[in-house]
């Protein structure tokens, strides 16, 4: 506790260990700081990267060694042999748009289950535009991984069609919009139906 002029303060701490997912929330005004990040390690980053490539059927090209000759010692590889393989394997990574896909998908791929719940009912799209329209938010589902790469999209290890660039970036900049955020979007046949598929699939949803 501590006292700030004639007003009480208190600081409260609380630890929560690795591999317990959380979501905290206040109740009253107040500052909240979370400390704590754990990054991806190298392993972590090449198998998953692996996966993908195996996933979409990359990298079929095979070695080849045109120049390669008769040499004395059959069994030696040369140092030049071991720079074409590294290349090869380095020139995969090095292909901007499979590289931007596969760290979308990565890098918004929750690391623990979401308490998703589709819409059930399922919404039209009518339903979704008239209740923004009327001054309806919308709430992100907690632990949600939502980014905005380069000009893609990504949400839940899925690539969104840019059906917006303006309304789609709100989406992954706020986590409660509405009308004001969406703008023009809601203006746009093609987001009002891409975003209906998100919250039908539990991603958004109406604030009570």
């Amino acid at each position: 506790e501590c006292l700030v002029g004639s007003e009480m303060c208190i600081r409260d701490s609380l630890y929560i260990p690795p591999g317990f997912p959380h979501d905290g929330i206040t109740h009253e005004t107040a500052l909240n700081y979370s400390v704590g990040f754990r990054g991806p390690n190298g392993r972590d980053l090449i198998s998953s990267f692996a996966d993908y490539v195996l996933e979409n059927d990359l990298g079929g090209e095979h070695y080849s060694d045109p120049d390669l000759t008769c040499r004395e010692h059959p069994g030696r590889v040369e140092e030049y042999e071991l720079e074409r393989l590294r290349t090869m394997m380095i020139d995969m990574i090095r292909q901007p748009e499979d590289f931007k896909q596969w760290f979308g998908s990565f890098v918004t791929t929750p690391r623990h289950e979401l308490d998703i719940a589709p819409a059930e009912p399922p919404y039209e799209e009518e339903e979704v535009l008239d209740a923004l329209l009327g001054g309806e938010k919308l709430s992100r589902l907690s632990g949600l991984r939502v980014l905005h790469i380069g000009d893609s999209f990504f949400v839940h290890s899925e690539q969104l069609d840019t059906t917006d660039a303006e309304a789609l970036d709100a989406l992954c900049r706020y986590t409660s919009l509405g009308q004001e955020e969406l703008g023009s979007g809601l203006q746009n046949p093609a987001f009002v139906s891409e975003l209906t598929r998100l919250i039908n699939q539990g991603y958004w949803y109406f604030e009570e």
